[in-house]
């Protein structure tokens, strides 16, 4: 009887598992097209309760871009853009029906299959790329560096 117990409580748990999906969203604030995003898997987390969307803010958390673009080169995407999402296999980017097309059957497929965290493929450490944040404040850097020099060298 208690083997009885464990393989079915072993069965409700890879159920449970299997129920789950989690869903990487990488958006900007500075990004329409990731607004459309927003709201496209807002619905479809209310179609699919299972579905667990985990939004990554990338313009102002560098570390978040990081993420993407490292996740991106595991995908396999060409493009570092938002919005991007991973779920199960799939990484895409950009909008419109095909790319809602696409996260929906890789939804429904992880609901029912069991997918793996997006997480779960990182290597042991994040791309080493600047945010354009980063890159942005840098060039603006040097920047203000060059026209102190010019200042500086040019005299009363």
């Amino acid at each position: 009887m208690a083997k009885v117990l464990l393989v079915v409580g072993v069965l409700v748990g890879l159920t449970a598992l299997a129920g789950e999906v989690e869903l990487l969203f990488f958006w900007s604030a500075t990004c329409p097209d990731c607004m459309e995003m927003k709201e496209f898997l807002a619905q479809l987390s209310q179609e699919v309760p299972e579905l667990r969307v985990v939004p990554y803010e990338v313009t102002f958390e560098p570390d978040n871009w990081r993420l993407m673009v490292t996740l991106a080169r595991v995908y396999g995407l060409t493009k570092e853009t938002t919005p991007t999402v991973f779920v199960g296999e799939l990484g895409v980017t950009g909008v419109g029906r095909a790319v809602e097309l696409q996260i929906r059957q890789e939804v429904l497929r992880c609901r029912e299959q069991g997918c793996a965290s997006p997480l779960e493929r990182l290597p042991e450490e994040l791309a080493g790329v600047l945010s354009p944040l980063e890159l942005g404040l840098l060039v603006l850097g040097v920047v203000a560096v060059v026209y102190l020099v010019y200042l500086w060298s040019a005299g009363p």
